[in-house]
């Protein structure tokens, strides 16, 4: 122990690293930006936003799991992602939840919120068995054998963790002021906001199997304010995309355009950069029965590694929507998924109703012409014990 595994090797004003354990790093960051937000103490928020970048750019999986090291159950040095020896707790990605819901109400940047959804669909869901009564404590992004969903653990942080957060999740999808309402998270739910006066919204989403939400604002009067809709990093970078209506009333893709980030993708050690993610303001008079309606692309992502990150040349994780997908071996019996060869021509979206709750599933081929079936990775593990693997060769 030294510390640095106990984010004790400098004052936090100071750390702009992400190391040690990493569900103490979550819980400490939290707390910090929950303190920076109390106290208005704005000289805490640039160590945090550096740790956060350092995080994302070069000590994140793919999934939005963190941990690459076992024996501390947290951080290696910059681009260590070894996606079989990932230990990526169930609990550090709540953790992160947690610090980035209030680093979003700090910044009112969406790419705190984007995050919050990536690691809520892939670094935590997978944590929960369907059952709902089977855990993960935790999660390699390759396994040839040995790992299986358990009833309980001697150390049974992950579980208690996973149903807390369930149970509170509405309270994570919009925020407000007396001027200003922001949707967080496309999740279905009924919630109330206090903006000087009382709001109502309805959140219907098909998210994360179909690109349409629904969302109707009902204020107790008539009133003028800003809506500031979240655009997903996975939404296509296209001049109308997503459609969005108000009232059945198109929205002009002007406002988009305007709202969407200049800058390219950056490359990150896994692939997936939230900073295309940004708020799209809509300000006018709102009124009981007004409907917004989004409607976004979801095309299957094919996310390379950094190049620094080692043994992933040549290999590709897929993403659809916010969900991260794998391969397992229960789909996919009689071919090698870790020696496959991915022909990216072939991939599909395939909805299977009757598969695992009902899903989106990808379906593909190797170069050689064997069927590929591509789950997502939060629902592996959900049916005996099996091989899996997110990257797969190309």
């Amino acid at each position: 122990m030294n510390g640095k595994y106990l984010q004790q090797h400098v004052p936090i004003r100071r750390q702009t690293v992400p190391v040690g354990h990493s569900v103490r790093f979550g819980y400490l960051e939290t707390a910090t930006a929950m303190l920076a937000l109390l106290l208005g103490e704005a000289s805490l928020l640039p160590a945090m936003e550096q740790t956060w970048e350092h995080m994302v750019q070069r000590r994140m999986y793919v999934t939005g799991g963190i941990g690459a090291v076992p024996a501390l159950e947290g951080f290696g040095n910059d681009y260590e992602l070894d996606p079989e020896l990932a230990y990526a707790e169930t609990c550090a990605a709540l953790s992160c939840l947690f610090w980035n819901w209030q680093l979003s109400l700090i910044t009112a940047r969406a790419r705190y919120s984007d995050l919050f959804e990536w690691q809520l669909y892939n670094a935590a869901a997978v944590g929960m068995g369907l059952s709902g009564k089977d855990y993960l404590y935790n999660n390699p992004l390759v396994c040839r054998s040995g790992v299986t969903r358990r009833a309980w653990y001697s150390v049974p942080c992950c579980p208690s963790n996973l149903s807390r957060t369930w149970a509170d999740l509405g309270k994570y999808i919009c925020s407000a002021d007396a001027d200003n309402l922001w949707i967080h998270q496309y999740i279905g739910s009924r919630i109330r906001v206090e903006m000087g006066e009382e709001v109502n919204i309805h959140v219907e989403s098909d998210l994360p199997w179909i690109g349409k939400t629904s969302i109707h604002i009902k204020p107790a009067r008539p009133r003028e304010f800003t809506l500031h809709l979240r655009i997903p990093s996975w939404v296509a970078a296209e001049p109308a995309s997503p459609m969005i209506k108000i009232n059945n009333e198109p929205l002009a893709s002007t406002g988009l355009a305007a709202a969407r980030p200049s800058q390219p993708a950056q490359p990150t050690a896994s692939g997936y950069d939230p900073e295309q993610s940004y708020f799209l303001p809509i300000r006018r008079v709102w009124s009981a029965g007004d409907m917004i309606e989004l409607t976004y692309d979801m095309p299957i992502c094919q996310r390379h590694a950094h190049a620094k990150v080692k043994g992933h040349q040549g290999k590709v994780a897929l993403t659809r929507g916010p969900l991260v997908y794998c391969l397992e071996s229960t789909d996919n019996p009689g071919v090698d998924i870790f020696s496959a060869r991915l022909d990216p021509a072939s991939l599909q979206t395939e909805h299977a109703p009757h598969l695992l709750g009902g899903i989106s599933m990808l379906k593909g081929a190797t170069q050689d012409g064997q069927p590929l079936t591509f789950i997502p990775y939060n629902l592996w593990a959900n049916r005996g014990e099996s091989q899996m693997t997110v990257w797969v060769n190309t």
